[in-house]
């Protein structure tokens, strides 16, 4: 009884070693990372210190950038997937390249569908503005520089975790304007 007693605390313990190396080689390839800009998006024409008697970007015109932003990126994504439904009406339906064209305005409807989704669960849980942008190599948020802090980061990660799925990499959130 002594000897079974025995081999099974150490099957047992072998065991958990195992689960935890799984574990943590799970962890270690599978690992994204979350970067923060607390000071901002890369400096800019129109956010850069402003000399004596020059233009300066205020609170008031951050509002404005959001609204330029969402629409100079909506008009993009229209014009893409226009060109991707006139390349696909002179492609045969049943190619390999009519398949591919088809997937690709897909994936851009998606990215369209979890950008907008982002945007508002993401305003709905800071109080801000916010902008999202789906790329091939991650996701870029931008967020009013008040609502920014380590606690909205987390919130943004697991929003776009939960919108985008858990494989996302490259997850950059960045304040508005510093």
């Amino acid at each position: 009884m002594h000897l079974l007693l025995e081999k099974r605390h150490i099957v047992l313990a072998a065991l958990v070693v195992m689960l935890g190396l799984a574990v943590f080689v799970n962890w270690y390839y599978t690992g994204t990372r979350t970067e923060l800009f607390p000071e901002g998006a890369a400096p800019t024409e129109a956010t850069q210190t402003a000399a004596a008697g020059e233009a300066k970007y205020t609170g008031a015109q951050e509002a404005d950038y959001f609204a330029e932003a969402k629409l100079e990126r909506d008009r993009r994504r229209a014009e893409a997937a226009e060109e991707l439904k006139a390349v696909m009406a002179n492609a045969e339906g049943t190619s390999d390249e009519g398949r591919s064209l088809q997937a690709s305005l897909d994936r851009l409807q998606i990215a369209v569908r979890q950008e907008t989704d982002l945007e508002t669960l993401i305003t709905a849980a800071l109080g801000g503005d916010c902008l999202a942008v789906i790329g091939e190599n991650g996701v870029d948020v931008v967020v009013t520089k008040n609502t920014l802090g380590d606690g909205a980061v987390l919130q943004i990660s697991d929003i776009i975790r939960s919108v985008c799925g858990p494989e996302v990499e490259n997850i950059r959130v960045s304040a508005a304007f510093a």
